[in-house]
This record gives structure tokens, C-alpha cells and sequence, in this order.
């Protein structure tokens, strides 16, 4: 279920990212959009995915869960390049150089997701049952490493003698705390649907298997 909703969310991630971009003054990406959606799409799936995994995890629940969502926001960073790489030879477009190296980027979505994963699995220990924690902890997560990765980027720019575009800033504040918050969100559903069931099979009378039973007496 999460695997389908962190579809869901890329892809509103990204319509979100372009709504922003065209109100700061951008222009509609045209065919590159297809290598965009596939580079969230993939990410998000894959990172949520293994938040989740260690969100669910029962014993050593929160270290295990940090370090699942160490392990996979790297490797769904990679991932999600390639799929934007392969789409764009698809289509038959040049990659724009990035600012900042893959490698940096991976280090800080590591500890960035590894410490959501953390929290979000200390939030579903305690059966914290509202969403407002889960997304103000995503939220929070996404500003401060986002602010993290801005600067970075910033100076970056700035050694290459360019510098960011408003656009290009209105993107990045959307991405960067939305996908953390989102996440954080389907987590919580996840966790939600996951309660309810066990409600629901708590309250299911218990059919027996045994045969008829003699009459007593016989």
C-alpha cells in the first residue's frame, strides 16, 4: 500500500514543484517533464518504501529504522537519477550539469532520512494517532536539510559564477520540505490502516474448527 501511495505522491510532488516554478516565473519544462516525474516517482517510492520497512520493524525498532532509512534514501537517490538519465536519452534530451555531485547529495538525504526514519518509528511506538506529529516532524526534517542542501547549492553556484534563479529557489522549498512531510504522511496511513485492521480482527468472533460434540451422557 505504501509502494502505491508514494506513486500518488510523486507525482504530486512534481505537479506541485512546476506550480511553484510558474509562479516564481519559470517556464513549463515541456518534455523534460517526463524525466522529472520519473526521477520523483522513483524516488519516492523507493525512499518511503524503506521508511516503512523500518518504521514496521518490532524489535530494535527505532535504530533499525534509522538505519533502513540510511541505507535507502541513497540508494533511491541513485536510482532516480538513472530513470531520469534513461528518460532523457529517451526523449532525446541533453543532462543539464547539477550544482552540487550525486555523492553529496546521497550523503545528506542518508542522514536525513535515516533521522525521519528514527523519529517516525519513536511516533508510531508511543501510537501516536494524529497526523499533524507525523507531517510537522517530515516538515521539520525537510527544513532543516534542506536548508542544509540550499546552502550548499548556493555556494556552489556561486563558485561557477552563477546564480540561482528564483524559479529554480521555489522549487527547491517545495521539494524539499514536501517530499520529508509527505513521507511522513504515508507513514502514518500506513500505521492507521495497520491499527484498524487489528481492531477489525480483534472483534471477529472465533468460528471453531472442532466436529460436532457428543450429547452429554452418551
Amino acid at each position: 500500500m505504501i509502494a502505491l501511495l508514494a506513486v500518488g505522491l510523486g507525482f504530486v510532488m512534481q505537479a506541485l514543484v512546476i506550480l511553484a516554478r510558474l509562479l516564481g516565473g519559470g517556464a513549463f519544462p515541456g518534455v523534460t517533464l517526463l524525466a522529472d516525474l520519473a526521477q520523483t516517482v522513483t524516488w519516492s517510492v523507493i525512499v518511503c518504501a524503506g521508511v516503512a520497512v523500518g518504521v514496521s520493524v518490532s524489535k530494535a525498532r527505532k535504530a533499525l529504522a534509522g538505519l533502513m532509512g540510511l541505507l535507502f534514501a541513497p540508494l533511491a537517490l541513485a536510482l532516480a537519477k538513472a530513470s531520469q538519465r534513461a528518460m532523457l536519452a529517451v526523449i532525446g534530451v541533453l543532462e543539464q550539469p547539477a550544482a552540487l555531485s550525486l555523492a553529496t547529495v546521497g550523503v545528506v538525504r542518508a542522514f536525513e532520512y535515516g533521522l525521519l526514519a528514527w523519529l517516525l518509528a519513536i511516533l508510531t511506538e508511543k501510537e501516536v494517532v494524529r497526523p499533524g506529529p507525523y507531517i510537522g516532524t517530515g516538515a521539520a526534517i525537510g527544513i532543516s536539510f534542506g536548508s542544509i542542501l540550499f546552502w550548499l547549492t548556493w555556494q556552489a553556484s556561486l563558485a561557477e559564477g552563477a546564480q540561482l534563479a528564483l524559479p529554480q529557489i521555489l522549487g527547491m522549498i517545495v521539494n524539499e520540505i514536501g517530499a520529508p512531510a509527505g513521507c511522513a504522511l504515508l507513514i502514518y496511513i500506513g500505521q492507521l490502516a495497520g491499527h484498524s485492521f487489528s481492531i477489525y480482527k480483534k472483534h471477529q468472533p472465533v468460528t471453531s474448527t472442532a466436529g460436532p460434540q457428543p450429547p452429554a451422557g452418551a
